[in-house]
């Protein structure tokens, strides 16, 4: 294989590796308003623990192991930060939206963060 055959393997390679998040994070999902309607207090209060087991899985994922070498090898680890990112983003926005249904349907014991 020549110079030039050698470099656009190289190329083509770097670019399908490039952004990519060798890590699955959990991405959870905002409630629907149907789902907030047809909940009451300990379903909601229940959602919260999930959210909050969900974090933790995050969490988990986030630490050192092979999949973070080879993140960083790949494209220097941006393609799993983002991906934990968007994770947590939407797991936040996920307790928002329960702890706002909580506040509506007035629910007791409900501890704002």
């Amino acid at each position: 294989m020549n110079l030039i055959g050698k470099v656009c393997v190289l190329t083509v390679v770097a670019l399908l590796t490039t952004g990519c998040a060798t890590k699955r994070y959990p991405i959870a999902t905002p409630l629907s308003g149907a789902e907030i309607a047809a909940m009451n207090c300990r379903e909601l209060q229940l959602e919260i623990i999930r959210a909050e087991q969900v974090q933790v899985q995050i969490s988990n994922t986030a630490q050192m192991d092979w999949r973070s070498v080879a993140g960083f090898l790949g494209d220097y680890g941006i393609g799993n930060a983002m991906a934990k990112s968007e994770a947590e983003k939407a797991i936040r926005d996920r307790v928002a939206s329960i702890r706002t249904a909580q506040t509506e349907k007035k629910c007791d014991g409900v501890v704002q963060q």
